[in-house]
């Protein structure tokens, strides 16, 4: 009696031992086996994904491809044909400079199957070669990027100005604009400050109260004045990123009475710049003379020391060409402090006339990486930054 008990577990075992077996290779025969291919090609917008398939899982594959996301997007999904073996997808409409993932797939009759996951990083987008009158055609001041990944180098294009933001001081680095007599036309100021929403999501945007009770004007780089051709074109000198605390005195002073200085006497009608402003340091002197490193709960930084370079040449194509040892070369470099100023000093920027190499080599020492004129030929280009304007 024992012995046939101990046999009918025995056959139970075996039983339930070929059901688990069973059970086991249908499982492992179910479903597809995939996995992902590496990412090849990778450009500022397009990609190439795929995958590989060993083993159709005992079914034919009738569809593969891959899904991609940002890890935060909706996934994107290409379909690439049938059945194993190898494939390949393209992927494109992808973000510059952004960290994707993305899994290959292959679907038989019993569901779908997915790959391992790879991430792969798009490419910076190329810079565009400016072109003449771009307010960078005689170079980037800075090499800045328009990537995120440069919060404190970052390149931004206002349409009617260019720039250098810095993220963590919530004013720009630079900014530069070319001037001509077609800049200039009837329309009025527009006063419409006003925080820019094209700066990179998540990113802090100056308010047009952000200088409130300060006692530091909201100081323009790009003029109003050299953008009265249209509405857009003013209104554009209003975005707070074309804003830094600039002390009254100044501002209404000597830095007013140079920008009408460059747009009628140096430019006129006949004459055409490229124009470029900056800041560094930190800690200026407001309204009440005292010293002030931050405003705006510490958002903003307010600066030391503001710089202006301009250079000017005859109206004409061909500019680059046109650039000698001859060109007039206008630089100052001023202490952001009100103590210094009066609103009816509007030559005292004649006090602080330099040159390049002195700016460049102060503004170098902050670890400002201002490098002018990286355009203008080599044979031309010291005897530019060593000019003295008189």
């Amino acid at each position: 009696m024992k012995l046939l008990h101990g046999v009918f577990i025995l056959a139970i075992s075996l039983s339930f031992y070929s059901c688990k077996k069973n059970t086991d290779d249908l499982k492992n025969t179910y479903l597809p086996n995939i996995t992902t291919s590496a990412v090849i090609n990778v450009g500022s917008s397009t990609a190439t994904a795929g995958g590989n398939i060993s083993n159709d899982g005992g079914s034919a594959v009738t569809e593969r491809g891959v899904i991609w996301s940002t890890g935060t997007s909706v996934p994107t999904k290409t379909q690439t044909g049938s059945g194993q073996g190898s494939f390949t997808s393209n992927l494109s409409g992808l973000v510059p400079n952004t960290v994707y993932y993305v899994k290959a797939y292959a679907t038989n009759a019993n569901g779908t199957a997915y790959g391992n996951t790879i991430s792969f990083t798009t490419e910076l987008t190329p810079p565009s070669i400016p072109g003449e009158n771009d307010p960078i055609f005689l170079g980037n001041p800075t090499n800045a990027i328009a990537s995120t990944s440069y919060p404190e180098n970052y390149l931004k294009d206002n349409i009617f100005y260019k720039m250098a933001y810095n993220r963590n001081r919530g004013t720009s680095v630079w900014i530069a604009w070319h001037l001509q007599k077609e800049d200039i036309g009837s329309t009025s100021r527009q006063d419409d400050y006003r925080a820019d929403p094209n700066l990179p999501i998540g990113w802090y945007q100056v308010q047009n109260t952000s200088y409130s009770s300060s006692g530091f004007d909201r100081g323009h780089n790009c003029p109003s004045g050299d953008r009265t051709s249209s509405i857009a074109a003013n209104s554009s000198t209003f975005l707070m990123t074309n804003m830094i605390p600039q002390s009254s005195t100044m501002n209404s002073g000597p830095w007013a009475g140079l920008e009408d200085f460059v747009r009628n006497n140096l430019v006129g009608t006949s004459n055409e710049a490229y124009i470029f402003m900056g800041n560094y340091g930190q800690g200026g002197y407001n309204s009440s003379n005292t010293l002030v490193n931050t405003i705006d709960g510490g958002n903003i930084t307010v600066p030391a020391k503001i710089w202006k370079v301009v250079v000017i040449l005859p109206k004409g194509t061909n500019d680059l060409s046109r650039i000698n040892s001859a060109t007039t070369v206008l630089t100052v470099n001023m202490p952001n402090d009100n103590r210094l100023y009066t609103s009816s000093g509007t030559s005292a920027w004649r006090n602080y006339l330099t040159t390049v190499n002195n700016l460049e080599n102060e503004v170098n020492s902050y670890g400002i990486p201002l490098n002018l004129f990286q355009s203008v030929a080599d044979s031309v280009r010291p005897a530019l930054k060593a000019k003295l304007y008189h």
